[in-house]
């Protein structure tokens, strides 16, 4: 009897459980990835929102929740580099989406109200994180970006949750 036909299967079974084992390890590398690392690669990838379509969702869907956010503000019209931004503002909120609404609204850092009213360009970068995280997650990007060089007064972190 031929069994030939069974090696083959052999072997497509053993590859394709490698595949699948690299698939799951690459998503896992990926999901460990530190924030600061996470949210720079988003604003590499210009994965973030002009405020203009910040404010459409935000009247379409005001569901909101946990996370950091951070605000990118250019003075140029033309953005080569998304990462050469003319100054950033970094921040976090158990309701995340209501926290940015409102500093784009004037009732939060005014410099970020500023720098929008004066025509600069602003976008918006959200990541969701658990509350008890916050605290940590807010400082690592305050510092990763050297926001206390721009318009962060603190290095971050809030009453205890």
């Amino acid at each position: 009897m031929n069994l030939d036909f069974l090696r083959d299967y052999e072997l497509l079974f053993w590859v394709g459980g490698l595949i699948l084992l690299l698939v799951l390890v690459l998503i896992i590398i990926h999901a460990c990835r530190p924030l600061p690392k996470k949210i720079e690669a988003k604003i590499k990838r210009k994965e973030y929102v002009r405020m203009e379509d910040f404010f459409e969702s935000w009247k379409e869907d005001k569901r909101d929740f946990p996370g950091c956010y951070v605000v990118l503000i250019y003075d140029r019209k033309i953005i080569l580099n998304p990462m050469n931004y003319d100054d950033i503002y970094v921040g976090q909120s158990i309701h995340v989406r209501h926290r940015v609404f409102s500093h784009l609204k004037g009732h939060g850092n005014g410099d970020v109200y500023y720098g929008l009213k004066s025509g600069c360009r602003v976008y918006i970068v959200i990541q969701k994180c658990r509350k008890k995280k916050l605290n940590l997650a807010e400082k690592e990007l305050i510092s990763y970006f050297r926001a206390t060089d721009s318009l962060n007064m603190t290095r971050g972190g809030a009453v205890q949750r």
